[in-house]
């Protein structure tokens, strides 16, 4: 037997913060453990919660045979980071891509610096609990949830389009929640946003009773006022309305139920989301077009008590960036909201199922 690797194997080395058990396996592709060395006597410290935590899966697959050399093969490499944004929704963990380990008979190194970096265990995406929203059990067998997107088959292209760029977006999020709160942020309205161009909305449900007002004196009054009714009509759908209506529309009052704040002050409420929902985007507005930072307000408190919400009043010079930054949800009740978000579209166009079946979990 050639101890080369298969031409038809690929294999992928993925990790997270957390840690997961058991392994999924199912037709032509396995996800199951990276082993340290078994007598490595530090290996413990990664399998135990805290700042150095940190375990590795390997996700192996099956492709057809590739002839040519190896210029003409196919790339397999993006398949580790769409991977890794799948596990990142599904279980709510942060997870990182280190690359091929093996692909189409060539053996190669992957990129273990992440190894040497160090977490918030306390943070709602590292800690060994389950997430307070579909709180999936953390075991890899559960994998078997999103099966759908995986094997693509019977889903609507545009909705596998949409999630997997939803899903790499919020996965760079929890990648820089800790060091770059502003980017993480920016990669959740992206995320949304990527969401709110999933479906058509009537421009009616939209538009504000002044703003249909304006746009009927513009038809009326302007020469070729229709058509530049139209086009301001489309630039306003583009933006935050259809931001808002997509995350209010997919959040349900269960989501008020649960939280991952600490105490109940720091908890969203279902009489104010829209209006926070809506200021999370004027933050992204207003930091894009000014340069005005606000990660220290965002992240304040994140990791620990990890309220949702706003507690006291930011003390900041500029009362109209004040009033956005009490209005809107911190880093991590956005986090919360945008994962909530994806599951919930995923299920509503059959890329996740409810349950595991017996037969996926005894596999």
């Amino acid at each position: 037997m050639s101890l080369r690797p298969d031409k038809t194997s690929q294999k992928v080395l993925v990790s997270t913060t957390s840690r997961l058990v058991g392994e999924y396996e199912k037709g032509d592709f396995l996800l199951t453990h990276a082993w340290p060395g078994f007598y490595d006597k530090s290996a413990f410290v990664r399998w135990t919660e805290g700042p150095a935590s940190r375990s590795a899966y390997v996700f192996a697959f099956r492709t057809e045979p590739a002839e040519g050399d190896r210029n003409d093969l196919p790339n397999y490499s993006p398949i580790g980071n769409a991977v890794a944004s799948y596990l990142s929704v599904l279980y709510g963990k942060r997870f990182d891509n280190h690359g091929l380990t093996e692909e189409s008979g060539f053996f190669h190194i992957p990129d273990l610096s992440q190894f040497e970096s160090l977490c918030n265990p306390t943070l709602p995406h590292n800690s060994y609990a389950p997430r307070a929203d579909y709180p999936i059990p953390l075991n890899l067998v559960e994998f078997a949830r999103i099966e759908p997107i995986l094997l693509r088959d019977s889903l609507a292209p545009n909705f596998v389009q949409t999630f997997q760029g939803a899903a790499k977006f919020y996965l760079q999020a929890l990648q820089n929640s800790e060091r770059e709160p502003e980017v993480a942020y920016l990669h959740l309205i992206t995320a949304g946003e990527i969401l709110s161009n999933f479906n058509e909305f009537d421009k009616g449900t939209l538009l504000d009773e002044q703003i249909k007002t304006d746009l009927q004196i513009i038809r009326e009054q302007l020469p070729n006022g229709t058509a530049m009714a139209s086009r301001i009509t489309a630039k306003i759908l583009l933006i935050k309305k259809r931001f808002v209506q997509t995350i209010t529309s997919l959040v349900d009052p269960a989501f008020f139920d649960r939280s991952e704040s600490k105490e109940q002050f720091g908890r969203f409420k279902s009489a104010s989301f829209e209006e926070t929902v809506g200021a999370a985007y004027d933050l992204r507005s207003k930091y894009v077009h000014t340069g005005i930072p606000f990660g220290i307000w965002v992240s304040f408190n994140m990791g620990g008590r990890n309220p949702e919400i706003h507690l006291g009043q930011p003390v900041v010079s500029d009362k109209s960036f004040q009033k956005i930054l009490m209005d809107a949800p911190t880093l991590i009740g956005l986090e919360r909201i945008i994962r909530y978000c994806l599951l919930r579209f995923a299920e509503a166009n059959g890329g996740y199922i409810n349950a595991v079946s017996n037969s996926a979990k005894s596999s």
